[in-house]
């Protein structure tokens, strides 16, 4: 499938290398925060759509680009915000900007804005500089570098404002948790110097806001390394955990710390290093919780031991991720909807949509599904449609005789 992906970009290179040659992304440190406010709407509600770990390449899937569709149509998000591994590991610009496009799209035809964060693979091969000047060709892109000189690159901060626009009510934290730890191995952290200037941007909000932390919440892609703390083990099955056969242990959440159907299917994976972020944001007393990707078959949110200036726990909140191109599960494949209340901003409601949540439980939905994983079948069907007249119902018939095989 990579060797095809690699054809189809030479030939789909032909056809735009005129439009590529001509389109000159601007010279910029893209640390200009947006100039349109976020803001509670007039009955004094806001909706956040997280979306973890799209992860493919400049050819995704259908079924999550359909996904997406639906999503923000059935949820109406006031802001999308994609947490990393927004893309696969991609190898050149063209597919780097070929799949940024392919995920924004739905999102700007939509008209809601958007803010992101970089996950491990993202910019493996092509720089995040690049990727930048794809997503902020989008008028409805709201992510921005607030210090060009800190270490990684996106770390930001999006007040929302209050429904009247006097002041403001909440406050959105975005971390680049970075990559890979170049000395001792594993994934990377968020570094001394990010973790100041959210220090010094806290306190910043705080003087503006009487003395009192500003509600907030943070997104970032690799989860704090705190979630392992509640990580149990038992010689005999558990339910809504996962089996290590290299020591016959199944490994679940303590239930005394997790809400209500928090599953564990893989172990989560944090920086080698711990940052200590978590005790910052206890220190600062202004975090809710933080949301994260990366762990694709993971859903919960942990009431941690750390308290915020309101004494609720600072939680962690793993959001399953929408990719058909990785690694993922049916069951837990989806999204993340995060309704604010500016009356009550120290609380928040959150819940995770399976792909079936959204998009309906229909043979047709299950087709979608089994055909953005096993996508080759998908693209022979795309080349019997172009058969003048037969095309469609052929490729149709094509489909539903190899989905009926494969459920026999």
């Amino acid at each position: 499938m990579k060797t095809f992906k690699r054809v189809l970009a030479v030939v789909l290179s032909l056809v735009m290398v005129l439009s590529l040659t001509c389109t000159a992304f601007a010279e910029s440190d893209y640390s200009t925060p947006p100039t349109e406010r976020l803001r509670f709407d007039s009955k004094g509600y806001f909706r956040i759509l997280q979306l973890a770990d799209c992860q493919d390449g400049m050819l995704p899937r259908y079924g999550m680009i359909e996904f997406i569709k639906k999503a923000l149509d059935k949820y109406k998000p006031d802001l999308v915000v994609f947490t990393g591994d927004n893309t696969t590991t991609v190898d050149t610009k063209l597919e780097a900007k070929m799949a940024i496009e392919a995920i924004i799209e739905p999102v700007a035809a939509a008209g809601v804005p958007f803010t992101f964060v970089f996950g491990n693979h993202d910019a493996e091969n092509v720089a995040k500089e690049y990727h930048y000047s794809v997503y902020t060709q989008f008028d409805n892109c709201m992510a921005y570098d607030a210090v060009p000189e800190m270490y990684g690159m996106g770390t930001h901060n999006l007040p929302i404002y209050s429904a009247d626009g006097s002041k403001i009510a909440f406050n959105l934290w975005m971390f680049d948790s970075n990559m890979y730890n170049e000395e001792k191995g594993g994934y990377d952290h968020i570094h001394e110097d990010q973790l100041q200037w959210y220090v010094d941007a806290s306190n910043v909000l705080k003087a503006q806001n009487g003395g009192e932390p500003v509600p907030s919440m943070a997104f970032q892609h690799i989860v704090p390394n705190e979630a392992v703390d509640y990580v149990r083990t038992s010689d005999t099955e558990v339910a809504n955990g996962y089996y290590n056969s290299d020591n016959g242990k199944w490994y679940y959440l303590d239930p005394e710390y997790v809400e209500k159907g928090a599953v564990l299917m893989e172990h989560p994976c944090p920086g080698t290093v711990d940052s200590m972020q978590m005790e910052l944001f206890e220190q600062q007393g202004d975090v809710l919780g933080v949301f994260v990707g990366h762990d694709h078959v993971n859903d919960y949110i942990i009431n941690t031991t750390l308290k915020n200036a309101k004494g609720e726990s600072i939680d962690i909140v793993n959001t399953p991720g929408c990719t058909f191109s990785s690694y993922g599960n049916e069951l837990m494949r989806g999204c993340r909807i995060i309704d604010l209340n500016e009356k009550d901003p120290w609380n928040y409601k959150t819940e995770a949509y399976t792909f079936f949540d959204v998009m309906g439980d229909t043979e047709e939905t299950r087709m979608m599904s089994y055909f953005s994983r096993e996508i080759g079948w998908w693209y022979v069907a795309k080349v019997l449609s172009f058969i003048p007249e037969i095309g469609e119902t052929l490729a149709n018939g094509f489909l539903k005789l190899v989905y009926t095989l494969a459920h026999l």
